[in-house]
């Protein structure tokens, strides 16, 4: 009898695809509840290295060639990280997550929110629980489709009628494995690998008919999530914790890329969980999703998932054709809508001739512009600058050279009063007298001179005035603090006290100017006229940045030459825009207009107090919305207002502001307040 070898088959040659993925970086992880077998909070959780973790797994997909777009976390909800839960894909239709456990429900408002970022045609929210792609996973042309635990079975029939495929249900049994993807993995088109005691002995019996080529996992390998791992047909990245499976899939061709996540395993998530497919359109355009990653751009934002391409009037248009209320007005920098004609054509106009020719040299659009400011300010003269932060920095200057100059304080003594909870910039300066510890946190040493107050409190003003005081800086209606308006007698009262101690009032006018609350100046509600007038944001006519200065000859005229200065401040194109919007100002139109549609928009907000509303302050178009926390945070609110073609902003936790352009409509503000409605019962 003849011996031979047995004959060895060659494994399969596998074809790698390119994907674009979605994943949220664990920012706020930790283990502080249980809903999954895998959850112990007696545990502790190694955040640091769950964070080093998960940027393996992102490196290893940029490293395959795989884009990775970036979700942002937010706090009180660790489980964001497992983003494969936040929805599920399919050619451009994107279905949002409607999580089952309280603990997890505000993950689907802001799933919800970026999905309509991301590249999709549309997105849709299901009536039954369904928690994306850890219960549907895609195979060729075939949804499988995981219930027992989490996704509730009828919503197997909606996610066959939004995407038009066929959805098999497969039911689980074995609490550990609670979602389809932790006890199955999609490898490619034609090919799963599972293990199959993890489903009831129906669901085994429609698996091993669909798939008989099947890779089949052992218990060992399972029970470490082996089996939620993500393939791109050839390269699989899973666990490495799964030496029995990795054999397998090497076996029939595949090459497995393994990975340590055992902090995120605490969490009950491992690969796939982290990772959420966007199968979008092939029409998509390929920009969109690094425009959502942001790689270049410093996080010193946390914005809305909205990537704006056109604007007009009171609405912005994103990348993919979506249209949005602009209920924010870029914080009242958009008072007159977005690309108002009259404010373009003079910007374009003066593109044309001259933009900037530093103030080395007189240009003919800066005296026109100043005399004009002046006057509708009652002031006789204008230092002009960029920003609203470098108009409140030169006020400060010049209210301490004024002190030393004109009110006699001792060198290097001058001192400034702020009210609690103020916002009028970031600089270190500025940030030195907030009380905003987001804002302060990690920026000393800080600037000395300031004494802080709290707002509306007059009798605290007279006692911290002292002889080195040489102005009050303050905001008539505070705008960060959440549209804060004072009680009536505090402005007129801060103004006799200013002028009995020879004190320069400061007002910061740069959100609550020009328009917003229904007057040139918010000042005004009060028959207040301040010293000095700090104006920004809507002087630029949502063009350019353009702030200012603005007081009499005997407040300014003490800085010479030299002592403080702008390249770009008052150049002719920023005079030209300025120009325009004090000659907009002048017919007092715009100003009516803000006080008749701030009625109607604080009567109808109005109706909510009670209703999942605490409080709504402000005056004109400019609002500050006190969300019952029970219903959840600002943010959240602000996410399903997106969702519903609303951008607002909170703050503060539960508060929304909202300061929509002037330009809006009475029905655009009820459509506003109807989307507001459903936001706050969803």
């Amino acid at each position: 009898m003849t011996l031979t070898s047995p004959r060895l088959t060659a494994p399969t040659e596998r074809t790698p695809r390119t994907r674009t993925y979605a994943m949220t970086p664990p920012s706020h992880y930790t283990v502080t509840y249980s809903i999954n077998p895998w959850m112990d909070p007696s545990v502790p959780v190694d955040a640091e290295l769950a964070m080093a973790q998960w940027e393996s797994l992102r490196d290893i997909y940029r490293s395959l060639g795989h884009s990775v777009a970036l979700v942002d976390a937010q706090p009180g909800l660790p489980d964001m990280v497992y983003a494969a839960n936040g929805g599920l894909v399919v050619d451009g239709k994107a279905v949002a997550a409607r999580f089952l456990h309280p603990e997890r429900a505000p993950e689907g408002e802001h799933y919800t929110a970026w999905l309509h970022t991301c590249g999709a045609d549309a997105v849709h929210e299901t009536v039954g629980v369904q928690e994306g792609e850890g219960d549907f996973l895609l195979v060729g042309r075939r949804i499988l489709a995981g219930t027992g635990f989490r996704t509730h079975p009828d919503t197997h029939a909606e996610v066959a009628s939004i995407t038009g495929l066929p959805v098999v249900g497969l039911e689980l049994i074995d609490p550990r494995f609670y979602h389809l993807d932790t006890a199955l993995g999609v490898l490619d088109d034609d090919t799963i690998a599972y293990f199959p005691d993890a489903f009831s002995p129906a669901s085994r019996a429609v698996l091993a008919d669909l798939y008989p080529d099947a890779i089949i996992a052992t218990e060992s390998d399972a029970v470490v999530l082996g089996l939620n791992l993500v393939s791109d047909g050839r390269h699989v990245v899973m666990t490495d914790a799964a030496p029995g499976l990795e054999s397998r899939l090497r076996d029939a061709g595949y090459l497995p890329i393994t990975v340590d996540l055992s902090e995120l395993l605490k969490g009950g998530g491992g690969v796939k969980c982290c990772t959420l497919e966007l199968r979008l359109p092939a029409t998509s355009d390929e920009n969109t999703m690094h425009t959502l990653v942001e790689p270049h751009v410093a996080q010193n934002y946390s914005p809305l998932p909205v990537t704006a391409a056109t604007a007009e009037g009171a609405w912005i248009t994103d990348v993919d054709g979506r249209r949005y209320l602009d209920a924010l007005g870029a914080y009242s920098a958009v008072n007159f809508g977005h690309r108002n004609t009259e404010i373009v054509a003079a910007a374009k106009a003066q593109l044309d001739r001259v933009t900037l020719t530093s103030r080395a040299f007189g240009s003919d659009a800066l005296e026109p512009f100043c005399a004009a400011l002046a006057e509708l300010c009652g002031k006789e003269m204008v230092l002009p600058m960029n920003t609203g932060a470098e108009a409140v920095e030169s006020a400060l200057k010049v209210a301490r050279k004024w002190g030393y100059d004109v009110k006699g304080v001792a060198p290097g003594h001058a001192t400034v009063i702020v009210a609690g909870g103020n916002f009028h910039g970031r600089t270190i300066s500025i940030v030195s007298f907030s009380d905003d510890e987001d804002a302060r946190g990690g920026f000393g040493p800080f600037t000395p001179g300031f004494t802080r107050v709290p707002f509306g409190d007059a009798a605290a003003l007279a006692d911290a005035i002292d002889d080195t005081t040489v102005a009050v800086l303050i905001e008539p209606i505070q705008g960060e603090a959440g549209i804060i308006v004072p009680p009536d007698d505090y402005l007129p009262e801060v103004r006799r006290l200013c002028t009995e101690n020879n004190v320069l009032m400061i007002a910061d006018e740069i959100q609550s100017g020009l328009g917003r609350t229904g007057t040139t100046f918010a000042c005004e509600h009060w028959g207040v006229v301040p010293d000095v007038y700090t104006l920004g944001k809507a002087l630029g006519g949502g063009v350019l940045p353009v702030s200012a200065v603005v007081a009499d000859r005997d407040v300014l005229g003490v800085l010479h030459p030299g002592q403080h200065g702008s390249t770009f401040g008052g150049n002719p194109l920023a005079a030209a825009v300025g120009h325009t919007v004090v000659r907009m100002l002048a017919e007092g139109t715009w100003q009516a207009r803000a006080a008749e549609l701030g009625e109607h928009l604080h009567a109808r907000l109005r109706e909510f107090v009670g209703h999942g509303v605490i409080a709504v302050r402000g005056k004109g178009l400019w609002a500050g919305i006190d969300i019952d926390p029970d219903l959840g945070t600002g943010k959240e609110l602000c996410l399903r207002l997106a969702a519903r073609g609303v951008l607002a902003k909170d703050t503060h936790g539960s508060t929304i502001r909202l300061a929509p352009p002037i330009v809006v409509t009475h029905d655009e503000i009820d459509w506003l307040v109807e989307r507001f409605a459903e936001a706050l019962s969803s």
